[in-house]
């Protein structure tokens, strides 16, 4: 399984057209390929107005299929350039592998943070071993799934970690829940070395579902 994502960021004067607009992408893929696509916003967050375009699939061929189907079709096409008038002009795709952990399909989520890394060079092993015991650390304390990917494009080494939550309340429990945490500490500071430390590269970020 993999997770395929597109991100834009929206510019500002155009009120909740973008958004609006968003959104009919979500419903016009789905319509076109059957395959269900979910938008969320950046919130709390770096980059302010970013929305992402999130989808799951089976395997790459899957992914390629959609693809496909959507530059076949030219409804979707002239949806995609009515954009160019809410966005920066800038559109950044990245596909992800999950080492650790899968969504759950029983849980609604509303909310999901992500952190993202660069691991660092000469001992991969153990940087990637660092990252599923962080993973396994976060789910101990909080009780919530925390999945552990590895990008498959984008800056090379790249990784990152994705924990869902039910609500806004849900993701102040967690984080309370992780400071509390007597272990939490200690597998953070073993993975010292383990990932770049380059503020650029390590982001974290707060995403809400829209659609």
């Amino acid at each position: 399984m993999y997770l395929f994502t597109r991100q834009t960021r929206l510019l500002g004067g155009h009120g909740s057209a973008g958004l609006e607009w968003a959104g009919q992408v979500c419903g016009a893929v789905q319509d076109v390929t059957g395959h269900e696509v979910q938008l969320w916003a950046s919130v709390y967050s770096p980059g302010f107005g970013t929305v992402s375009w999130t989808a799951w699939v089976e395997d790459l061929a899957q992914l390629e299929s959609i693809g496909d189907q959507l530059s076949a079709d030219a409804g979707y096409a002239a949806l995609v350039d009515k954009g160019a008038a809410y966005g920066d002009g800038v559109v950044d795709d990245a596909l992800m592998l999950p080492l650790h952990g899968a969504p759950d399909a029983a849980t609604e989520v509303t909310y999901v943070s992500t952190v993202s890394a660069v691991v660092t060079g000469g001992d991969v092993a153990r940087s990637m071993a660092a990252g599923i015991a962080i993973a396994e650390q976060a789910e101990k304390a909080t009780g919530l799934t925390t999945m552990f990917v590895q990008a498959l494009t984008g800056p090379y080494g790249s990784v990152g970690w994705l924990s869902g939550y039910a609500d806004i309340a849900a993701v102040q429990a967690a984080q309370e829940a992780l400071a509390a945490d007597p272990g939490w500490p200690a597998v953070v500071d073993a993975s010292d070395g383990c990932f770049a430390a380059d503020p650029a590269s390590t982001q974290q970020r707060l995403w809400r579902r829209l659609v």
